[in-house]
């Protein structure tokens, strides 16, 4: 039996159990001291935070009045025009890289499509083309003969001739309008140009107008491009003058045809349709009508042209 008394620890419990107690307490003490330390620190810490937080909004408000003062100065919107606006002057000082560029960029006037088209065509200067011609029925596409010089004018043969056409001509061309085309087969007439049928002749086309018009030979110096009829002599008519036009070719050269645009007096370009009746060459406004006038027989007809002879 142990002399111990009950309920007593042993010494070697008692001496376990006493350095659990003085580790527990001094992990006390030390937190106890780390947390007043941290709360010392921070003490002394916040009124230096303070003042660096003041310091920072300062500068904060500085940058913005200096922006502000930037931007009084300079133009809310850059103005690069050409021509200025009334009380809207453009900016010319104080530009930046990109806005001398903008600037720069309106110096040169700007270039429309069809002039720059025309300067295209301008590259390649424009020669002489001999040519003949052919006529066709424009329904049918049967070749119905050439276009020769008669006794009254151009009629359709079927004679082979030379190439006795003359237009001026530029390879560039797709198409081209109002052009002269001269004959070296009518001498004193070398316009081949549209002419009233006679001094009492309407020369008005239109729908619903029997006027027509002969194809033949025009005296110099013809008419201008565009302009309404002149009196001109013309070839196979000796009683004076008669309303003419000479610069109303049209060339296609995509599929080497001609065709003609007529002036009324009055200034107005009507249809005009070139119509033969197998053998004499003519132009009106209405084909029906002209038939009615003139006889049956009369249809329009496709004149074509070759560089070559056939």
């Amino acid at each position: 039996m142990s002399s111990q008394p009950v309920g007593r620890p042993s010494s070697k419990h008692t001496s376990h159990g006493g350095e659990l107690l003085y580790v527990g307490r001094n992990a006390r003490d030390r937190y106890s001291n780390l947390s007043f330390s941290s709360f010392c620190c921070l003490s002394l810490l916040q009124p230096r935070l303070v003042e660096m937080r003041s310091f920072l909004t300062l500068i904060s408000l500085a940058t913005l009045l200096v922006l502000a003062a930037e931007a009084s100065t300079v133009p809310s919107t850059f103005n690069a025009r050409r021509f200025a606006l009334h009380k809207s002057p453009s900016k010319s000082v104080n530009l930046t890289a990109t806005e001398r560029y903008a600037m720069e960029l309106t110096h040169r006037a700007p270039t429309r499509r069809s002039t720059a088209h025309r300067r295209q065509e301008s590259r390649m200067p424009s020669t002489a083309m001999d040519f003949a011609m052919k006529s066709s029925n424009a329904d049918t596409g049967y070749l119905l003969g050439n276009v020769v010089p008669s006794s009254s004018g151009y009629v359709v043969n079927g004679a082979s001739i030379a190439n006795d056409l003359r237009v001026e001509y530029n390879p560039s061309w797709a198409s081209r309008s109002k052009l002269r085309i001269r004959s070296s087969q009518l001498e004193g007439y070398p316009n081949l140009g549209l002419v009233q049928f006679a001094a009492t002749s309407g020369v008005t086309l239109g729908a619903g107008l029997s006027n027509g018009l002969r194809v033949t030979g025009v005296a110099d110096p013809g008419s201008e491009p565009g302009s309404i009829p002149v009196y001109l002599p013309s070839y196979g008519h000796s009683g004076g003058t008669l309303a003419a036009e000479t610069d109303v070719w049209i060339i296609d050269a995509a599929v080497k045809r001609l065709s003609v645009q007529w002036v009324n007096p009055d200034g107005s370009t009507p249809t005009t349709y070139l119509i033969t009746n197998g053998v004499d060459l003519a132009v009106t406004g209405d084909v029906a009508a002209f038939n009615e006038k003139f006889g049956p027989g009369w249809f329009t007809t496709t004149l074509s042209y070759m560089t070559s002879i056939n």
